[in-house]
């Protein structure tokens, strides 16, 4: 659930700052402020607190999520969102093709990560709350992304 609160964050936020912007009145300009804050407040904070859980919170994020306790597997995947949520923060300071960096970087992880919480449901019976609540934000937030940024460079 607060992965999904998460990415709605970036879009509100997003959407009330080009409403008072006056330099946002394209469509293409629109979407490159909402991108922006979706890499800077989504990414840095799924990946933050995503960060959190699995490196000390391993066991418990695992139980709520329907996976075996104590695989240091948890750990990795933990530094690997630390990484993600630095590159959302650094998107504050570099443009352009930072941020396709950045959404190369992290929507794999995120879409293969929903499409598995989706094969453990069906395959599985795997209904465990942090199993089935991130379904959806890990699908959004990368096809969100990719959409803005496609959306905020009309020469692609």
């Amino acid at each position: 659930m607060i992965f999904l609160v998460i990415w709605i964050l970036g879009l509100l936020v997003g959407t009330v700052t080009a409403v008072i912007n006056p330099a946002v009145r394209t469509f293409p300009s629109f979407c490159q402020n909402l991108l922006f804050y979706q890499l800077t407040i989504t990414l840095t904070l799924s990946g933050t607190v995503s960060f959190i859980g699995h490196v000390f919170r391993s066991d418990m994020v695992a139980e709520s999520i329907g996976w075996k306790k104590g695989s240091p597997f948890q750990k990795e995947l933990g530094f690997a969102e630390a990484g993600f949520a630095l590159a959302g923060l650094l998107c504050i300071f570099y443009h352009g093709e930072f941020w396709l960096a950045a959404i190369v970087m992290a929507s794999p992880l995120y879409l293969l990560a929903g499409i598995n919480h989706i094969w453990e449901v069906v395959k599985k019976k795997n209904y465990a709350p942090h199993n089935t609540w991130t379904i959806l934000p890990d699908l959004m937030m990368p096809i969100s992304w990719i959409l803005l940024y496609l959306f905020s460079t009309p020469n692609i």
